[in-house]
């Protein structure tokens, strides 16, 4: 289902104006940084991975008590993501796997012969490639229930862009490139050039040959997410305060109507240097139960595996000013466990693009292994909390080359 860009864009530029008038029109009786000292101003730090925007992925919320105000956090993301195409097979007999499974995964295609029938009629298969310049856009209400219960509800949206200047200035294919060949990396390091710059498309035909392409300036609504927050207190002999969450997603674009069901639990503990500096350092674990039910038999399927693990930790140092404004640096590490279980890659047998020679075959074997990234950030805190990103996939795990975000939290 494609939605009318040229409306869209209309709506989201009347939403995105009377947003940022709202920030200055209305009288906002928020928290100061004092109350803000109570929990990592860290932004939405989830990848903008191309099959992780259709799932109610989990993150880490690292905070010691329910916040004092309804508050309303708003992310914005843009996120470059590269695939060369590729094609994995996988037997689905024990003779084929065993052959196979002899040879080291990048010589197995020359030892099998893809147009043979009984070579199709053996194994089941996946196709993949993408390029482009993904916008995402996260609304989370968050509602204080009392001081140790939180309800939240979370929208988020995408839309494919070709990325281009100025509108993607790091996450752009050209700034990408040119960092690549002036600075590190080397020249093409993964043919991007060789493919074409610039480009805006995502192909995937799952094993079930249900199809998913999304082209230039599509929009999706990912769908939302219901976060209740329980708040424990005195239970921690180390320091930390610690809170228990319950997340219920739902799943609505084209592509994925299901609902997914997840628990976390997250510790925050601060460091006090002196009155106005101080450390923090959250550690969160998560479970998420993928398709807990589906809503359609035409769902694509994104996973075999049928959960994901996450493990998330974050560290800043804070300085509040003696205008009692709040400047935060963090850092923030993300782990999630695979999109396909690692076995069976054990006997994959992947087939290139004519064009590739490098750096191929990333989009399909990446997939079973545990997915994780780094994140940098940046906040500004005083009635309000202003918040930016840089986000680096330092294993290529097929999440976004680079990413940057933009968020803003506003207390009622």
């Amino acid at each position: 289902m494609k939605v009318n860009f040229l409306c869209l864009k209309m709506i989201n530029r009347r939403v995105f104006i009377t947003l940022i008038a709202s920030l200055f029109i209305l009288e906002l009786n928020a928290q100061d940084s004092l109350s803000a000292k109570h929990s990592i101003q860290k932004p939405s730090i989830l990848s903008t991975h191309v099959f992780g925007i259709f799932i109610s992925r989990l993150e880490a919320n690292f905070s010691n008590q329910s916040i004092d105000k309804t508050s309303l956090q708003v992310d914005h993301q843009s996120a470059n993501v590269w695939g060369q195409p590729v094609e994995n097979f996988i037997p689905n007999t024990a003779e084929l796997r065993n052959k196979v499974s002899a040879f080291p995964w990048h010589t197995r295609e020359s030892v099998v012969d893809r147009n043979d029938e009984n070579f199709a009629r053996s194994t089941d298969n996946f196709k993949i490639a993408y390029d482009g310049v993904i916008k995402g856009l996260k609304a989370n209400l968050k509602i204080p229930l009392d001081q140790q219960n939180q309800l939240g509800i979370e929208l988020r949206s995408f839309m494919l862009t070709e990325g281009k200047f100025p509108f993607s200035f790091l996450t752009g294919d050209d700034f990408i490139e040119g960092f690549h060949s002036n600075i590190a990396g080397g020249e093409d390091p993964f043919q991007r050039r060789e493919f074409g710059l610039n480009q805006a498309k995502i192909f995937y035909k799952d094993r079930q040959g249900r199809v998913m392409e999304i082209n230039k300036n599509d929009v999706l609504f990912g769908g939302l997410k219901i976060n209740y927050t329980h708040y424990l207190k005195n239970l921690s002999p180390f320091g930390f305060s610690l809170n228990l969450g319950l997340h219920t997603g739902f799943n609505l674009s084209p592509y994925n109507k299901s609902l997914d069901l997840g628990f976390t639990a997250n510790a925050i503990r601060i460091f006090d240097l002196d009155d106005r500096h101080f450390f923090q350092l959250g550690i969160g674990i998560g479970y998420l139960d993928l398709n807990t039910a589906s809503f359609s038999d035409n769902n694509i399927q994104f996973a075999t595996q049928n959960y994901f693990y996450n493990l998330e930790t974050a560290f800043s140092f804070n300085i509040i000013n003696k205008s009692n404004q709040m400047h935060s640096f963090g850092i923030d590490f993300y782990l999630q466990t695979s999109y396909h279980n690692p076995d069976e890659f054990d006997y994959s047998i992947l087939f290139r693009n004519d064009l590739a020679d490098r750096t191929w075959h990333h989009r399909a074997s990446h997939l079973y292994r545990n997915n994780n990234y780094w994140t940098f950030f940046y906040a500004f805190t005083e009635k309000n909390s202003f918040r930016i990103y840089l986000q680096q996939d330092l294993r290529l795990n097929n999440n976004p080359d680079l990413q940057t975000g933009i968020g803003y939290v506003i207390s009622f």
